[in-house]
């Protein structure tokens, strides 16, 4: 029915993530489509390698000045509607992407009917979804318009071989477990206190040994990287900035264990089926929590009466901070021993 279909899904990393089992199903329906992904400079790694992929088109703020970033910004709209794309597929549901959907010109435009900011006056075609299920399962409703079914979604992080083998330099004289620990997130709401990140860290060392990796950029994980590996001491790597977003998912992919606030590795690792334990205060883990591993959520309860809030900021983030350390090392020590 298809022939040139363009998914439109920029940032951020987790929600890249929930986007791919859409790119395989269209694949598996449309086996001789021509398939492109609209995607952020920062998360194009995720997918520059997929083999479902015929093409990737870039979208992201450039420096130079509003007259440089317009330039830019006319070009990409000037490259998409070039692509004549006969459907266009918005999984991020804003209207800056519903816009860029209308913009290509494309007859058949398919997104959510209860899409924010207005956006689905930009749609031909307008998929509701149950506001309570997953982001995932949000994703794959689009199915109904494009005739695919939504069981069995499968993750494809694919990575490149540079990023494995410098992984692989970097774990090969260091004792297992190999346990991830990444801080960072975008929201400082949904930031587990340093202290007790590194109280869980200087736990698990003591309780399983092994090598603790610290990662993360360093504008978000920077504090707390120092604390944790403060606490852990000659038995922790301090990778913050120093990996690439394709290391980090080669990382990831060969870790035993991660373990993370509400944040993109925490998507990565799921997909990856690397085991993992994630702390969640302000946001909703049944919508946004990882989507094979739920049961490894530790929500905070009864700290805060707004719980789940969805709040970018607090001036008073009880929430997160109510979840100890000693909590998050049980359940981690849990995992790794097969008991959760």
């Amino acid at each position: 029915m298809f022939k040139n279909i363009l998914i439109i899904k920029p940032s951020s990393l987790g929600d890249v993530i929930h986007g791919i089992p859409v790119l395989a199903k269209l694949r598996a329906t449309y086996p001789d489509a021509r398939i492109s992904w609209l995607v952020g400079t920062a998360a194009a790694p995720l997918i520059e390698s997929n083999p479902n992929l015929n093409r990737v088109f870039y979208f992201g703020r450039r420096p130079g000045g509003l007259v440089r970033s317009l330039r830019v910004h006319l070009a990409l709209l000037n490259e998409l509607r070039a692509a004549a794309f006969d459907c266009v597929i918005d999984l991020q549901g804003l209207l800056r992407s519903a816009f860029l959907a209308w913009a290509t010109r494309a007859p058949r435009r398919i997104g959510f009917l209860e899409a924010r900011e207005k956006a689905s006056v930009f749609y031909t075609d307008k998929v509701s979804w149950n506001g309570l299920q997953h982001a995932v399962d949000q994703c794959l409703s689009v199915g109904q318009v494009l005739g695919f079914d939504t069981a069995n979604p499968a993750f494809a992080l694919n990575v490149p071989a540079g990023a494995q083998r410098s992984v692989e330099r970097i774990l090969s004289p260091l004792p297992r477990p190999y346990i991830v620990l990444s801080p960072g997130t975008r929201w400082a709401s949904k930031c587990w206190p340093a202290a007790n990140f590194a109280d869980a860290a200087g736990r698990l060392c003591k309780r399983v040994g092994g090598t603790y990796f610290v990662t993360g950029t360093k504008d978000e994980a920077d504090a707390t990287a120092a604390a944790i590996v403060d606490a852990v001491g000659a038995q922790a790597v301090n990778l913050v900035g120093r990996t690439s977003l394709t290391e980090t998912v080669a990382l990831i992919s060969k870790a035993d264990m991660l373990v993370t606030p509400d944040s993109g590795p925490m998507h990565m690792a799921d997909a990856l089926g690397t085991p993992l334990v994630a702390v969640f205060g302000p946001t909703d883990s049944e919508h946004t929590g990882p989507y094979f591993q739920r049961k490894r959520v530790i929500r905070a309860e009864g700290a805060c009466d707004k719980v789940p809030c969805r709040a970018r900021n607090c001036s008073n983030p009880k929430c997160m901070s109510s979840i100890s350390g000693e909590t998050v090392a049980d359940r981690v020590v849990a995992v790794l021993e097969g008991r959760a």
